[in-house]
């Protein structure tokens, strides 16, 4: 809780140093993140965390854990498309007629990257300068969603941000619009795919430990066979404790007997960070507070 800034409120952070001690801040409701970010922070009001996102571009609204929308900070963002081109699913879920080739792939994803290199655009906008690039064929509506039928280069939105070209802009009104995250880090490119999951291993150990590798696999959305061989990669760095009896892993020389237990309740927004990632849920969050609705 102190390490979440939840003990009190931080009076020598930023924004973005909060988005990076919770691992990102889940943004799918934007004033969710908005609220957990700021709740950390001494005397914050959305205000700052805005000119963050927006101004300042020390955030960035992108593709997260489980491939859900986060705030993460901006210099993180190597280190994530690192982790998310290591996790990408081979096989796409869509039917023949809907799924891209590879080469289909790596047409559109490249004309995501220019079409929004300078500019913000919305979904439509984006729609018409894909066709422009590559032809109509991509932006075909067969792809079904929602009781309708999107176009179907959307079903690569999240890809083309773990190949980081692209992230998400300000609303225009009611609608979403994309940008190409190299118009705030000239230059940037994904990290090393497996040194980038190792790093964020250690991350989520920090913020979220002890926990064990199937703690880690839901958070992350990986299988958890693969987030052992994670935890087994780390070696020493890594140190196993026992939690009521139960193996678990925190970071080596981390594991140390708190000074005094907390007491009282701490209102935190929906979606916060803590919620979904901390374990065992029947420890922090007893009785009922435990099940998830």
């Amino acid at each position: 809780m102190a390490r979440h800034a939840l003990s009190e409120p931080a009076t020598d952070l930023e924004p973005a140093e909060i988005a990076r001690v919770l691992c990102g801040a889940h943004a799918q409701v934007l004033s969710a993140a908005e609220l957990s970010v700021g709740r950390r922070l001494a005397g914050a009001t959305r205000a700052d965390v805005r000119r963050a996102l927006w101004a300042e571009r020390s955030l960035i609204k992108t593709f997260g854990p489980r491939g859900t929308i986060h705030l993460l900070a901006t210099v993180d963002l190597p280190m994530w498309t690192g982790v998310r081109s290591a996790l990408r699913s081979r096989s796409s879920g869509h039917p023949e007629g809907v799924r891209f080739t590879p080469e289909q792939t790596e047409k559109i994803i490249v004309a995501i990257g220019e079409a929004l290199a300078d500019r913000e655009l919305t979904i439509d906008e984006l729609t018409d300068a894909i066709a422009d690039r590559v032809g109509m064929w991509a932006v075909e509506r067969t792809m079904e969603a929602f009781q309708d039928k999107w176009p179907r280069w959307r079903q690569l939105t999240s890809a083309a941000a773990h190949r980081g070209v692209l992230c998400f802009g300000p609303d225009r009104g009611h609608k979403v619009t994309y940008t190409n995250p190299h118009r705030w880090l000239p230059g940037f490119s994904p990290a090393g795919t497996q040194a980038s999951v190792r790093a964020l291993l250690r991350r989520y150990l920090y913020a979220y430990g002890p926990a064990t590798p199937q703690q880690f696999a839901r958070w992350l959305g990986v299988a958890p066979r693969y987030a052992v061989g994670l935890f087994d990669e780390l070696g020493d760095a890594v140190e196993r404790v026992l939690l009521d009896s139960e193996p678990s892993w925190t970071l080596a020389g981390d594991a140390r007997p708190m000074s005094a237990r907390h007491r009282g309740v701490r209102l935190l927004p929906y979606f916060d960070a803590y919620i979904v990632a901390g374990q065992p849920r029947e420890w922090l969050f007893p009785g009922p507070a435990a099940v998830v609705r």
